[in-house]
């Protein structure tokens, strides 16, 4: 498949990463608005809604991931588009002084099937690009659909970044949080375009749509270190920096990590394809997770810029070295079956991936000890995979 066909498809993917990232940027002008309609507890009931969004991602996998097996990944692609697109417009254009009390309720609803539209869109672009690829770009591709994701939370929090510099407070309350919503509109409808264009793959075959359990349950034990250490590298770090009180790097922390998030995905990319192989630097960055996490949040939590810098350079080296090979793990043991790799995909994010956010907002109350235990523990997961049966990969 030629290169541009796989970053049309991919760009679909940073737009979809792009709204879940701009739903955090947001979420203090979503509570603001909570709050003015009366709720006490408005952050934590947006925490709240960005984390049950995820519990109709299994459906959404399976009927999707069904959707794809038996119509095409490209037409289950083109529908993903279409419903995160319609779901990002109402949210930008949201009523909320019509809606009054049932706005947290008109949130959740349209975080709902933004979350089902993404629980079938990622596992349908890792089956179809990995369909044609060679065996020396295996990491590459897999660093491009990992990096693409990372991209649409840079351009999330830039946009954000840049309006709340350029508009007055009261103006960034009152619309300025609608416009990154109404600009993914636009993003939508180019990634609409792109993949109306991708050419068609082969069905898979009818006797092997059915779900693969044991599949599915090493997808999931796969999925957990992947899902936690995106969300914790990306979207909670602006928890962490409120923590340690380092109030002189607010601003540029989360665009600066995952800026350099991407630019390591893509050279470790280019590395493994070159010197090793996916599996093998996956696990070393798995490794990396379980053993450093600990004592790299021992390190963050004394308050020192400089303790801050090694640290999280340290964690985005082997945060890099996991992400940038996971789709390629996937898609190894999914073997083109999407409604496979949707179902254990979306069961492990919506077991630890979407709350991910939540436990380190509370871990980081206690001690940012606590934080480097979770994803030690999380990491663990992988090395599970080893006890299945070896009929998984049948």
């Amino acid at each position: 498949m030629k290169w541009r066909f796989r970053f049309g498809a991919a760009l679909g993917n940073t737009l979809e990463y792009y709204d879940v990232a701009v739903f955090a940027a947001i979420s203090m002008y979503l509570s603001a608005e909570l709050e003015r309609l009366g709720y006490a507890q408005a952050t934590e009931m947006v925490w709240g809604i960005f984390a049950l969004r995820f519990i109709v991602r299994p459906v959404g996998g399976y009927v999707i991931g069904r959707y794809a097996d038996r119509v095409g990944k490209k037409p289950a692609l083109i529908l993903t588009s279409l419903i995160t697109g319609t779901a990002t417009l109402c949210m930008a254009l949201l009523p909320i002084e019509l809606l009054g009390a049932y706005t947290p309720m008109a949130i959740l609803v349209l975080q709902m099937a933004l979350s089902l539209s993404f629980a079938g869109e990622y596992p349908s672009l890792i089956t179809y690009l990995f369909a044609s690829t060679t065996h020396h770009e295996q990491a590459k591709v897999s660093s491009i659909i990992s990096g693409s994701s990372v991209l649409g939370v840079i351009l999330s929090l830039s946009l954000v970044f840049i309006l709340e510099r350029v508009l007055t407070p009261e103006t960034m309350q009152s619309i300025g949080w609608r416009i990154p919503l109404l600009l993914g509109v636009v993003n939508i409808v180019i990634s609409f375009w792109f993949r109306a264009k991708l050419p068609h793959q082969p069905l898979v075959a009818k006797e092997e749509q059915a779900i693969n359990w044991l599949q599915a349950s090493h997808i999931f034990l796969l999925t957990i270190p992947g899902t936690v250490i995106f969300f914790a590298q990306n979207i909670s770090a602006s928890i962490i920096i409120e923590k340690i009180q380092i109030t002189d790097l607010k601003n540029i922390y989360g665009i600066t990590l995952s800026c350099s998030l991407l630019i390591c995905m893509l050279l470790c990319g280019w590395l493994t394809d070159k010197y090793s192989s996916p599996e093998k630097v996956f696990n070393l960055g798995v490794s990396g997770m379980i053993i450093l996490s600990v004592p790299l949040y021992i390190a963050i939590s004394h308050h020192s810029v400089i303790f801050l810098i090694l640290s999280q350079t340290i964690m985005t080296i082997y945060a890099a070295m996991i992400l940038c090979n996971f789709s390629y793990m996937l898609s190894q043991v999914a073997q083109g079956k999407v409604a496979t790799l949707a179902f254990g995909f979306n069961i492990a994010a919506t077991v630890l991936g979407g709350i991910t956010p939540l436990v380190i907002n509370y871990l980081v109350e206690i001690n940012l000890l606590f934080v480097g235990v979770f994803l030690a523990f999380c990491g663990v997961s992988r090395f599970v995979v080893y006890r299945l049966p070896k009929s998984t990969l049948n």
